[in-house]
């Protein structure tokens, strides 16, 4: 069975929005790398959040918590959406019932044009 890919996490700055691209698998043990991220991300002046999910392979439902858990302490100062999900992760995000917590778009323009 092929191990999927560590968790990389790209994050670019525009102006005040931010976009994180977390590549490969989003596992239990990739949960405090994206917990940290999350927590710096929480200190500092962002309008728009974006988690872009299109070169994902998995992402679990701890991984899931913890982004929700920031799209909620967020709400009142930033917005919070996942862009670029897959067919085969949105199974899962909406067997979760996540889509009542957070938004997705399919890309990065399309996201700022809703939420801006």
């Amino acid at each position: 069975m092929k191990r999927a890919a560590q968790l990389r996490i790209d994050e670019r700055t525009e102006g005040q929005d931010k976009i994180l691209s977390l590549k490969g698998s989003a596992d239990i043990l990739s949960m405090p790398a994206v917990q940290e991220i999350l927590s710096r991300c929480s200190r500092q002046e962002i309008r728009l959040l974006l988690v872009d999910l299109s070169e994902t392979e998995f992402i679990n439902s701890p991984v899931w918590a913890v982004i929700t858990l920031y799209a909620r302490k967020q709400r009142d100062k930033s917005r919070v959406a996942i862009i670029g999900m897959s067919d085969r992760i949105r199974g899962s995000f909406e067997m979760m019932g996540l889509q009542k917590e957070l938004e997705t778009f399919a890309d990065v323009e399309t996201a700022r044009k809703a939420l801006l």
